[in-house]
């Protein structure tokens, strides 16, 4: 009796060993396979917003990890740096001063060569004025007063406007969970789009172009999100789902 006791148990210690190679095996494989954090590099700047509400946000994005940099540094980053360490770029800066340097412009383009994906938030439509290759980027163009003479192509603005964001597309991953919504901006009207992109997110608002769309440039996956100034966006959580799911559609 004792015998048969001693054997059955020794046969049972011979079977956990035989597993915990298997259950080990199946952790690494877990653990390899496991959807990593999308890498964005956050870009900012040239543009008064409510900086620490936004910055509070790209921080607490599920599933995304963020460097957060100036207009500057990012002018000054390695092509090859940023194509090894970043999925996608998150843009909210703006320039409509001066005109760009040839090596900036060729960054932006060789990006997009590069398949890094892109998301373009709010006042980045009306950076660049003169520089028609960066708004193929975005998909469009807000035009500005200064430099445009004809006051009936100026485009327009609407501060502290509560909209009614309704979902055109809730087959695209970019708006994946996304019901219609409500929140308070700033939103554009009478803006120009390129005839290919594809619009995500429209309102009700006859004064308001389309809220947001995507389109692809060369080889990079593009998103363009209007709203993107205030506290009362960055909190909102349908707008940080969209930010989001942007993010990781670009980045894919």
């Amino acid at each position: 009796m004792y015998y048969k006791k001693s054997n059955y148990s020794l046969l049972s210690m011979k079977k956990v060993l035989f597993f915990i190679p298997l259950f080990l095996m199946l952790v690494v494989f877990q653990s390899t396979f496991a959807q990593k954090d999308t890498s964005v590099l956050v870009v900012r700047g040239g543009h008064p917003y409510d900086t620490p509400d936004f910055e509070n946000m790209c921080e607490s994005l599920k599933g995304v990890k963020v460097d957060l940099v100036l207009d500057a540094h990012f002018k000054s980053m390695k092509l090859d740096a940023i194509k090894e360490n970043y999925d996608a770029i998150l843009f909210l800066n703006q320039n409509k001063y001066y005109e760009e340097s040839k090596y900036t412009k060729e960054k932006y383009v060789n990006l997009t060569k590069e398949g890094v994906g892109m998301v373009f938030l709010h006042f980045t439509l009306s950076s660049q004025p003169n520089w028609d290759g960066y708004h193929d980027i975005v998909g469009g163009k807000w035009f500005l007063g200064e430099y445009t003479p004809d006051q009936a192509k100026r485009s327009t603005y609407f501060i502290d406007l509560e909209v009614d964001v309704k979902v055109l597309d809730n087959k695209h991953p970019v708006t994946e969970g996304l019901k219609d919504f409500t929140m308070t901006d700033v939103f554009y009207g009478n803006i120009h789009m390129e005839p290919e992109v594809h619009i995500l997110l429209g309102s009700d608002n006859p004064k308001l172009a389309p809220i947001a769309w995507t389109q692809k440039y060369n080889n990079s996956k593009v998103v363009y999100i209007m709203p993107g100034y205030s506290k009362r966006a960055f909190e909102n959580p349908s707008y940080k789902k969209l930010v989001t799911n942007a993010l990781k559609y670009v980045g894919k």
